[in-house]
């Protein structure tokens, strides 16, 4: 290997290793280096080649022609790519403490393995709000220790780490002993019985996810949490219900001779007929006769129906809930709220929060001997749950590692939200007064604690780009209002709903999600923040056009790259932003799990993945052996590029299920004089990165998988390389490459790639790096001639990554390789 000409190696003073370690130094490290560059006497001096460190991580702009998009760079200044797992569903079951690990030993196995065997450099870190907060206005501090713990070890293994509050269904404690399936994520205290116990019946039998649009119990109980309701954790007796327009208080002119009288809203007057007794069960009973009981009028839901007192009969039209904003929910429609009209109380779609006129429906609970508010000492969940955040960053700020902490990335704060029902809103509405506010508390108490650098992770509404068609119907996107910021993430999740559900039969070919993942990178761009997909994946039984192989290798293609601006002509487009993502999921325990389902000694779940029947596990035997094709999930990707990425392609070619090789790629490219669309590597294992300008002195780091044992070629603008000689430390000179093992022999390799400050290179200039295995084949001069092929090509912006054989959708012309 020899330096271009015009490059001469630069010996910088070393740097202190207290400052390289120290978090929130990095852009001072950047500096300096590129401070080191310059012009001498004709020739371009370059910054001594050091191995970088991880680093923290923050989102920025990048641009191209008429795209704005955000990305993850570190503190070198190089676009970031991440690659991981969901660790683990055991967070979903009671028998291991809603812990991703049983134990700490448990934990530094699972990960080392995870990073051997896949060198994955991030993970999602599955917690459990049941586990943290087993009563309002406490923290468990064993389960916090023991999470920091796990925490650490990832950190310290390499990871970058994604703390996800995991919900699947809201909660277990809507379901019963005998319920065939359960949930996950709220605490028993934030489940009050006036949501009532699982309901749902034949059609659950089918899939747990019907719960989510037919089970009124888990619809109430995530609405209860959207409205902030309170706990009903404690009888409130005597009670006033102010009004918050005035001194007016809920009033009875209830008297012996009445069997039921509407309730009014008269001056508060400290008379008896104006007392409450508030109980546990959702009942508000009149003090000046306890058998009596607030009462939606016959029971009924149609707006403008009288609220009053009836005769106490233990019936859902008497059960209520107050949320924090002060509006009553009646529990026959949650969606609607008692409200002022005239004196009179009824029923009516509630106001949102922030409504001018939400003084009609906002009351305040006030203790009628006293006239002290009860407000503020009673437990409203969603703001037990956002409090909690802040305890849960105190404590781990307190017992990680600054190093440690620079590899948090931010807090997924709610797994999969969906609504439970949305009445007179709109799904705009839903958005803008529901789900975003929330994120927007979250992201107040993570700055309030400390971490304003680390990014809330928000999902949208689970069915939002839906593709299960009448069955769950997209509830869409581009509604929020504002852009909220470099605060965010959007954090998108991707199943293939249509075939999972038998919507769609077709099999996934070459290019089947391109589609999909170009929809999450443009609201991702809608709403100006980074995109992030944080859950992928397929159940490990799949077959035919639910082919596990196909669609997971289908969803990792178009993470990397799409064909949906040029007419499906068959090359990818040059410019497609890479999604950084986690695949569903990592069960070190799998098929060895204990679970007593909803706590039934009946109901043991042992198999897969313990839960709900799942069964998306991608290891066995504790780690020892894989259950798809090792090659669906040891993926070369570029970790960290010098400049902006343009576009990313992988050829891996994975067996699907039927053992059929799955090669979607060649490269075609043309040199002026002597070929036109000539074809490589057709039939070929190979990585190609492009990317534009250049903004750190840190070198290019590409991961090349473990199961790639031999020879490797390494084809960039600068050089061509064969792995039998390039060093594995750098030797200082100009455009080097090096390759080193990534965590030991046992692990892949990593591909690091200087590209040095030449003569002529701009902030516009095009780079790229082709990875083979082995050489394919081509003599030097071929090489030579490829490196110059795709250089032109690049140049006049054409990706030479081409989708090869039968693709998933119409319209593409005939493939023309052999």
């Amino acid at each position: 290997m020899t330096a271009p000409e015009n490059a001469l190696p630069l010996v910088l003073m070393g740097l202190d290793r207290d400052i390289m370690n120290r978090a929130g130094t990095f852009m001072q490290i950047k500096s300096m280096m590129l401070m080191t560059m310059s012009l001498i006497a004709g020739h371009v001096a370059v910054a001594q080649h050091v191995i970088p460190e991880n680093t923290p991580l923050t989102t920025d702009v990048k641009i191209w022609h008429n795209h704005t998009d955000k990305a993850f760079f570190d503190a070198y200044g190089r676009e970031v790519t991440m690659r991981g797992f969901n660790v683990s569903g055991e967070v979903k079951l009671a028998e291991s403490g809603f812990k991703a690990f049983k134990n700490s030993a448990d934990a530094s196995k699972s990960l080392m393995l995870l990073r051997q065997k896949t060198g994955v450099n991030m993970i999602r870190y599955t917690i459990a709000w049941e586990g943290i907060q087993p009563q309002p206005g406490q923290v468990d501090q064993s389960y916090l220790a023991a999470i920091a713990q796990q925490i650490q070890l990832a950190a310290d293994t390499g990871f970058y780490i994604l703390l996800d509050y995991h919900f699947d269904l809201y909660s277990r404690h809507t379901f019963t002993q005998t319920s065939a399936d359960t949930g996950n994520g709220a605490p028993l205290w934030a489940v009050s019985d006036v949501y009532g116990k699982d309901d749902c019946g034949v059609v659950c039998r089918f899939s747990w996810a019907a719960h989510i649009q037919s089970d009124n119990a888990v619809r109430n109980a995530i609405r209860g949490f959207w409205f902030d309701n309170w706990a009903l954790n404690q009888q409130l007796n005597d009670i006033e219900l102010l009004m918050d327009d005035g001194n007016l208080c809920a009033d009875t002119d209830q008297s012996a001779e009445k069997s039921s009288s509407t309730v009014m809203v008269q001056t508060c007057s400290g008379q008896q007929n104006q007392r409450w007794h508030y109980y546990t069960d959702g009942t508000i009973h009149s003090a000046k006769d306890d058998k009596m009981c607030l009462d939606v009028a016959g029971g009924h839901t149609a707006h403008g129906t009288d609220i009053q007192v009836y005769p106490c009969n233990q019936t859902t039209a008497q059960q209520f809930i107050i949320d924090a904003f002060g509006r009553i929910h009646p529990m026959v429609d949650m969606n609607q709220c008692v409200t002022n009209q005239q004196t009179n109380l009824e029923l009516a779609a509630c106001l949102a929060p922030s409504s001018s006129t939400l003084q009609t429906q906002a009351f305040t609970l006030r203790e009628g001997a006293s006239g002290t508010s009860l407000t503020t000492s009673m437990d409203f969940v969603q703001s037990q749950f956002v409090w909690q955040i802040g305890e849960v960053v105190d404590y781990l700020s307190a017992h990680l590692s600054s190093q440690q902490q620079a590899m948090i990335l931010g807090i997924n704060p709610f797994n999969e939200p969906f609504d439970g029902g949305i009445g007179d809103m709109s799904y705009s509405d839903w958005d803008n007064d529901i789900l975003w506010p929330f994120y927007q508390r979250v992201r107040t108490v993570m700055t309030a604690h400390g971490w304003k650098d680390k990014p809330v992770y928000a999902e949208p509404n689970v069915f939002w780009s839906s593709t299960a068609g009448p069955v769950a119907p997209a509830t869409g996107g581009h509604y929020l209002k504002y852009q909220p910021g470099d605060g965010f993430v959007f954090n998108a999740h991707l199943y293939d709903q249509g075939r999972m559900a038998m919507h769609n039969l077709s099999v996934v070919r070459n290019g089947a999600y391109f589609s999909h993942l170009d929809l999450i990178r443009d609201e991702a761009r809608y709403l100006d923040v980074a995109p992030f997909l944080s859950e992928f994946g397929m159940w490990l039984d799949g077959w035919g056009h639910t082919d596990t192989e196909r669609v997971v290798n289908g969803m990792y293609q178009a993470m990397e790259s799409s064909d949906s601006e040029h007419g499906r002509n068959r090359y990818l487009d040059f410019y497609t932003p890479v999604v950084s993502g986690s695949q569903w999921h990592w069960d070190y325990y799998y098929d060895h799990h204990h679970e007593l389902l909803n706590g039934n000694p009946e109901q043991v779940k042992t198999e897969d993945d313990g839960w709900n029947g799942e069964n998306f596990s991608v290891i066995a035997d504790y780690g020892q052996t894989y259950h798809v094709k090792e090659g669906l999930i040891q993926r070369a990707y570029p970790r960290a590029v010098q400049g902006n990425i343009m576009h990313f392609a992988y050829e891996g070619l994975v067996p699907d299920e039927n053992g059929e090789v799955m090669s979607w790629r060649s490269i075609r490219a043309s040199l002026d004089g002597k070929f036109t669309d000539r074809e490589f590597f057709r039939h070929t294992r190979f990585a190609f990165l492009a990317w534009r300008g250049r903004k750190s002195d840190a070198p290019t780091e590409i991961y090349w998988p473990k199961q790639f044992t031999g020879p490797l070629t390494v084809i960039t603008d600068a050089g061509i390389y064969s792995s039998d000689v390039l060093a594995n430390m750098p030797e200082q000179a100009g455009n080097e490459v090096i390759v080193q093992q990534d965590t030991g022999d046992e692990s892949g390799r990593r591909i690091l790639i200087w590209d040095d400050p030449d003569a002529g290179e701009t902030s516009n200039s095009f780079h790229f790096a082709l990875l083979i295995d082995g050489d394919a084949g081509l003599a030097a001069d071929e090489q030579q001639l490829l490196k110059q092929a795709v250089a032109q090509q690049l140049k006049a912006e054409k990706s030479p990554v081409y989708l090869t054989g039968t693709m998933t959708r119409s319209g593409y012309s005939k493939d023309m390789g052999r």
